[in-house]
């Protein structure tokens, strides 16, 4: 039996295609594995960020504080009661729909249905389609400790309350002043 290479040349052809074809496939279903995945999730980013946030914070006031009369060496410590939120734009659709029924005895009677439809409205980005922010909320302060080496004068202790109240716009009540113990002052010496 002789084999006749002219016949058998366009079935390799056809199977040297399907099998190209399948590895295009391959290929396609493959590419969102290979794609740049982001090293964190964004509820670590945004704990990091608020992080950064009080540190920033402590720091500001500390500066500040040291400035004040009488008040020496200061330490502060922010806390927060939440991380940074987003305030997400959104599209409303609403729609009223009215039904007028005719009864037999000669009266109307009319039905409102009333339907509100949100959404989120949806930008391209890196990651795909996410929601447009419009406002990204700073976190929110839960309470200021300040320790210093006039916490135990009154007045400055006043002043110091004073101080962190007005630049955080939180109430004296989150405001926590305490004196410095010499000890802290003879080991960082």
């Amino acid at each position: 039996m002789k084999l006749n290479w002219s016949k058998l040349l366009p079935e390799k052809k056809l199977l040297y295609l399907v099998l190209l074809g399948f590895g295009g496939i391959f290929l396609i279903a493959l590419t969102p594995a290979l794609e740049k995945k982001p090293a964190q999730t964004p509820q670590v980013i945004q704990q990091e960020d608020s992080e950064l946030y009080a540190a920033r914070l402590e720091q500001r006031l500390e500066t500040l504080l040291g400035e004040v009369s009488g008040v020496g060496r200061v330490e502060v410590m922010v806390t927060l009661k939440s991380g940074y939120s987003n305030v997400y734009a959104r599209s409303e659709k609403n729609d009223l729909d009215r039904t007028l029924d005719d009864r037999a005895e000669g009266g109307q009677k009319t039905q409102e249905r009333n339907t509100t439809e949100q959404t989120y409205v949806l930008v391209d980005g890196a990651d795909g389609e996410t929601p447009l922010v419009t406002v990204r909320m700073e976190p929110e302060v839960r309470g200021v400790v300040v320790v210093c080496d006039g916490g135990s004068d009154p007045s400055t202790v006043l002043s110091v309350t004073d101080l962190v109240r007005v630049a955080l716009d939180i109430p004296a009540a989150m405001v926590s002043v305490c004196p410095m113990s010499a000890a802290a002052g003879e080991t960082a010496g």
